[in-house]
């Protein structure tokens, strides 16, 4: 490591921090030896060296390296495929740096990046008291979050309908759980569902993962995670008051298929001392919740038919489809309302509380903005339903 810091230019490794741990430990070496900033930032050895050895090789991949004569990165949103170096007397005097776009890792660092975040939240919350007598034990109540975007960035001007980033779209979601929290029954658990795309972008290039289109973002990467962070917290936070238990279901979008599996890992590791929130894994695409005889089957949407989904959910949940009296699949990726029933499962789309960005905004999409609650019975399936249209969520917010 003495070597290393001689000579890694830390003003250079700075540009490629994701996080304020990873600058905080830089600013912490500056002048000191690994174990007393280790010591300063009140952690170990070993875990100061894991999150330099993070940024190193995510710094490598960008074509910076000083220990293996890389001091030339390549242009953002790519990373170094592979580079050749001549050398004369032992000194590098030519080299060539293939590049290729940042496809392979992207997943492994976001899944550092949400060590990193999880790390500095482990064991934050703090259990709140049981609630007392007056939950109904037959009745879970569902707050499906549709397509969130937060952000996105929407100009008015451009897309004729209103502006739109970060801070508002996390302003609607608090309106849109504090209204509906108000209004659902007192139903033991309340269960929050976040059919995918919560986030609008996946990473810090602004595309999308799979078609790489160009996305119209607002703020820098980490910090949309923070505020998204925080409004789950909020969420969780008002139907805790309401419901015995909590559980959370982040189906992964096309816009965010990696950036919704570590935001359940920091959601996990944030409420891993409240024994009344429960994060149901994502690893999959398809996740299922059974709920005495009610069956249910969450999926973004994208890239499957209902008729595929249905199958999916016969074939893979085979006994848990065989108990089930009432089957339903709930989806977003289309931003509005729709429903059929298929073979005795009742699929839905959901409405989004966002506006549509430019790109949909030119292709002439667009629909009523809204959220829901809905109230299911272990044994009757849905009795009830509760609907916060956007005006609404702001007269609450």
């Amino acid at each position: 490591m003495a070597s290393t810091r001689a000579r890694y230019d830390y003003q250079q490794l700075r540009s490629y921090c994701d996080t304020q741990r990873q600058h905080e430990a830089l600013d912490a070496l500056e002048g000191r030896s690994v174990q007393e900033a280790a010591t300063h930032l009140g952690t170990s050895v070993r875990k100061l060296y894991e999150l330099l050895e993070r940024l190193k090789k995510k710094a490598a991949a960008a074509g910076y390296s000083p220990e293996h004569d890389l001091n030339h990165p390549v242009a953002p949103g790519f990373i170094a495929k592979g580079h050749s170096t001549l050398y004369r007397d032992g000194q590098p005097v030519l080299q060539w740096v293939k590049t290729k776009q940042d496809d392979e890792a992207r997943e492994q660092l976001l899944r550092a990046f949400a060590v990193e975040l999880a790390d500095g939240v482990k064991g934050a919350a703090k259990p709140i008291p049981t609630l007392k007598s007056g939950q109904d034990a037959s009745l879970l109540s569902a707050y499906v979050v549709g397509d969130a975007h937060l952000g996105m960035y929407a100009w008015k001007d451009e897309t004729g309908a209103e502006d739109f980033d970060t801070s508002i779209g996390c302003n609607d979601l608090r309106g849109a759980f504090r209204h509906l929290t108000a209004s659902s029954p007192r139903s033991r658990v309340g269960m929050l569902v976040n059919v995918g795309d919560f986030l609008h972008a996946n990473d810090t290039t602004s595309q999308t993962p799979s078609s790489k289109h160009a996305l119209d973002t607002d703020g820098r990467f980490s910090q949309v995670v923070d505020r998204a962070v925080a409004v789950f917290r909020d969420a969780v936070h008002m139907m805790l008051q309401r419901h015995q238990e909590v559980w959370i279901v982040n189906a992964r979008g096309n816009h965010d298929p990696d950036a919704a599996m570590f935001l359940n890992k920091i959601l996990e590791a944030y409420y891993h001392r409240e024994p009344r929130v429960r994060v149901l894994p994502n690893v999959g695409k398809f996740v299922y919740v059974e709920w005495g005889q009610v069956l249910i089957g969450v999926h973004h949407g994208d890239r499957v038919k209902r008729q595929q989904l249905y199958e999916a959910m016969t074939r893979d949940k085979r006994e848990s489809w065989g108990r089930a009296r009432h089957a339903y699949f709930w989806t977003g990726h289309i931003h509005h309302k729709s429903a059929e029933e298929i073979g005795g499962c009742l699929f839905e789309s959901f409405n989004t509380l966002a506006p549509p960005d430019a790109w949909h905004a030119a292709q002439g999409y667009g629909a009523n903005r809204e959220m829901q609650q809905i109230t299911l019975h272990r044994e009757h399936g849905i009795v009830g339903r509760n609907v916060c249209g956007l005006e609404m969520a702001r007269l609450a917010a």
